[in-house]
């Protein structure tokens, strides 16, 4: 994050849902990630559902934690294509997921989650595909025991650093140019349209 957008998040309302948004699921937003974590305080929950339905993007609560609440934010298309690969379904099936239908995954997620939260039963190591990241970094970070990454960032990295990196940089640059637009009053929608343009206009070249 660059000094001229940390000094305008400072002079920003930070409890505001549209920045929370862009601070927290920006590369969602963008439609280069499948999912995000969102965490709020529990009293703007309904605020956090009121700006995704306008938004294109939905948001599943994971679990309120003492005075929060979490929410897995996500693009239902992309996350859905992705919980359906082979080696994905495979993995998820290894922890005793029900696989044939995404709501059965999601479901599963969410209570394995709230287990680990509220109950600190055993961490759902699996969270990195349901946030979409390569699994061949989910599965060297539970080999590992987090230890050994090549680079640490969105994710610990275990492999193809280089590019992950170069992605990592996109996704800062990206969150700098949102937290821009909410500065000057665009919506999360505004922005999310912004970027499909964006990527369309790209294709096209």
């Amino acid at each position: 994050m660059c000094e001229e957008v940390f000094e305008m998040i400072c002079s920003m309302d930070r409890r505001r849902i549209e920045l929370q948004l862009v601070l927290q699921c920006a590369p969602t937003i963008a439609g280069l990630k499948t999912s995000n974590l969102l965490i709020v305080p529990k009293e703007q929950e309904d605020k956090v559902r009121f700006v995704l339905r306008h938004s294109g993007l939905l948001g599943y609560r994971l679990v309120y934690d003492k005075k929060r609440v979490i929410f897995l934010v996500f693009n239902r298309d992309m996350l859905m294509s992705y919980l359906a690969k082979k080696e994905i379904r495979t993995f998820l099936s290894s922890y005793g997921y029900r696989t044939d239908a995404f709501g059965y995954s999601l479901r599963n997620f969410q209570e394995r989650y709230d287990g680990y939260v509220r109950n600190r039963k055993e961490f759902p190591h699996e969270i990195g595909v349901f946030l979409g990241y390569p699994l061949c970094d989910v599965k060297g970070f539970i080999q590992n025991g987090g230890d050994d990454f090549l680079l640490a960032g969105y994710w610990k990295v275990y492999d193809n650093a280089d590019a992950t990196g170069a992605l990592f940089e996109k996704f800062d640059l990206i969150k700098d140019d949102m937290v821009r637009m909410i500065s000057k009053g665009c919506s999360v929608r505004d922005i999310r349209l912004k970027c499909h343009e964006s990527e369309a206009s790209k294709r096209a070249v």
